[in-house]
């Protein structure tokens, strides 16, 4: 069987971050425990890449995103070629096609600004 692997970008990384740090205010215990759960999900991607269900919305399912659910939290990732790279994690209730439209405007800047420099 064909192992992908998988990779947060900084997006992600900076999410989870945020995200344990605000659960660690009130209970670190809980934010090691959602921190491993994340990370050990996400790293079962590498043996099962399609264990996730492509996005509602169109415009990311068109886009190849698919969402990894891990209580009460959302992984948004992408499959390339033998690659998984977690886009984003946010929070369940997250309006996520707002997300999208902030990671695709995230993504004309950088390319924007590196086509100027």
């Amino acid at each position: 069987m064909e192992k992908y692997e998988v990779r947060f970008l900084q997006e992600a990384l900076d999410d989870l971050e945020e995200i344990i740090i605000y659960i660690a205010q009130n209970n670190p215990t809980t934010a090691l425990r959602v921190h491993d759960e994340i990370m050990e999900k996400a790293d079962a991607l590498s043996v099962f890449p399609r264990r996730g269900r492509p996005v509602p919305d169109a415009k990311m399912r068109k886009a190849g995103y698919r969402t990894l659910l891990v209580k009460p939290y959302i992984a948004f990732y992408r499959i390339i070629d033998h690659n998984v790279f977690i886009c984003r994690v946010a929070h369940g209730t997250t309006n996520y096609p707002l997300l999208y439209d902030k990671m695709l405007q995230s993504a004309n800047d950088t390319s924007n600004t590196q086509a100027g420099e």
